[in-house]
This record gives C-alpha cells, structure tokens and sequence, in this order.
C-alpha cells in the first residue's frame, strides 16, 4: 500500500492487526494483516509473518473485518440477496 493511502478502517486483537484500504470506487478494498512487535531498539514493527500462536488471533481479527467490509456493503445496497440468485 502507498505510505500516503491511510485506512478506512483498522482492527487490532493482541499484536495482531488488519488494515482496510480503498482501491478506488469501483475497486474491491485491500486488506492488510500484520504482526506487531518491538525491535531491539524497542520501536513498534510490522511483519507479514504469523507464528502458531499468532494463528487464532489472525482468525479473529480477519472475521471482525470481513463482518465490517459486509455491514459496508450492505449499507450501500452491494452485498446481493436471493433474488439475485438465477436457481
């Protein structure tokens, strides 16, 4: 993601973080995931590399955001429904 792109949305469990960006209007959102952790000069980093551990909180964190991106787009009328089913 570009630095200057900010997200629209952010959820964190543990050191466990997703990131919602905007690709445009038409654009499906971005997700990004990252693991939080201190370097040896005790500064916050992000690495896209999940231990064992890390594992039940990725699954949380993904849950909670794919429930955000599905209440957004049904707020605006784009997640379908069973007419829009042809069978």
């Amino acid at each position: 993601m570009a630095a200057k792109n900010k997200p629209v949305h952010q959820v964190r469990v543990g050191r466990i973080k997703a990131a919602v960006f905007e690709n445009g209007d038409d654009a499906p959102r971005k997700v990004q995931f990252q693991a939080l952790y201190k370097d040896e000069e005790d500064k916050w980093q992000g690495s896209q590399s999940f231990t064992r551990e890390d594992l039940p909180l990725l699954i949380k964190v993904a849950d909670r955001v794919h429930s955000y991106l599905y209440e957004k787009n049904d707020a605006n009328g784009q997640n379908g429904s069973s007419e829009d089913i042809p069978f």
